[in-house]
């Protein structure tokens, strides 16, 4: 009798625990392309200055130490975007909180109002979802770059086109001196002059 309840108390705390996952440990634990057999796992991809994070990791909390939630083998994660560029590249995370639901080899992204009990509905009705994608695999040092470029185009679209408001644009006018400084540099000191192409002609 004491012997199980003192399996049942370790469980339940190794269950309450939200993992923090990164990009060294991320594929590890939860063998998201290799087969998933570590559970399910809802991860949060977060920043530490996003205050909105700060206010949603609380109902978070809440969910990891639901019994119900634990009982059907889900594990709650969370992943800082900042400090871990190479998973939240692979995940294409480009606000946060983002949150993840990885099962059955297929991620399903949460849309709902991040409170305790819409997070908890969510996994309890993940045998119903349809829509999910397949989990991309893990990005070799190639593909993080490919996708860091791309991720930049993006932005920089986006402020072209007003979406960041004036900064924005003077942001993208900068870069537009920048880089016709730099051609001008270049021109500069690799092209040849007008004067030492007239002595060419002249010899």
């Amino acid at each position: 009798m004491i012997r199980n309840l003192i399996f049942l108390v370790i469980f339940t705390v190794s269950y309450a625990e939200i993992v923090q996952l990164t990009d060294a440990t991320f594929e590890h634990q939860t063998q998201a392309s290799t087969g998933m057999t570590t559970g399910s796992w809802f991860v949060m991809f977060k920043a530490e200055q996003c205050g909105v994070c700060k206010k949603v990791l609380p109902e978070f909390k809440l969910l990891s130490e639901d019994e119900e939630i634990s009982e059907r083998g889900y594990i709650l994660a969370t992943v800082d975007v900042p400090s871990n560029r190479q998973t939240s590249s692979r995940f294409n995370i480009e606000g946060f909180p983002t949150l993840y639901l990885l099962h059955s080899r297929k991620m399903y992204k949460f849309r709902g109002k991040r409170t305790y009990e819409n997070f908890k509905q969510f996994l309890l009705d993940s045998a119903d979802l349809s829509e999910g994608i397949d989990i991309p695999a893990p990005l070799s040092e190639l593909g993080l770059f490919v996708k860091e470029i791309q991720a930049g185009s993006r932005d920089l679209y986006k402020a072209a086109i007003g979406e960041h408001g004036v900064v924005g644009i003077v942001v993208v006018l900068l870069i537009m001196i920048m880089l016709f400084l730099i051609l001008g540099l270049i021109s500069l000191f690799f092209l040849p002059s007008k004067s030492e192409n007239g002595d060419k002609k002249t010899n």
